[in-house]
């Protein structure tokens, strides 16, 4: 599959971990769940992949700061409008950035 550019997909927050998992909401394109914080403040960020593929990854975030280990992005700690940094790269899916509670393809 080549990755595909999608209008803008509203990030939608679901907290319920069973609901979000297959088979459940989380797989509408562009929701996410928030794991609670590790002893470094380190957080999972499960997403389900924008462009539509019903595929589920976790990210691992910080909230107001990126984790030194491993790829990691910033949080603006946001579940209305969240923000990651830096743009989220779904291989062979969807590119892009997540800014004020929307995905945006690059």
């Amino acid at each position: 599959m080549s990755e595909v550019k999608t209008p803008p997909v509203r990030a939608q927050h679901i907290p319920d971990k069973a609901a979000f998992h297959i088979g459940g909401v989380g797989q509408v394109p562009g929701s996410f769940r928030i794991g609670e914080p590790d002893d470094d403040g380190e957080r999972y960020f499960w997403y389900c992949c924008p462009c539509g593929c019903g595929s589920i990854a976790p990210l691992t975030v910080g909230e107001g700061f990126k984790p030194a280990d491993g790829p990691s992005w910033t949080w603006n700690g946001s579940f209305d409008a969240p923000e990651l940094t830096p743009s989220v790269h779904h291989r062979g899916h969807w590119h892009g950035w997540l800014r004020n509670g929307e995905w945006v393809s690059c």
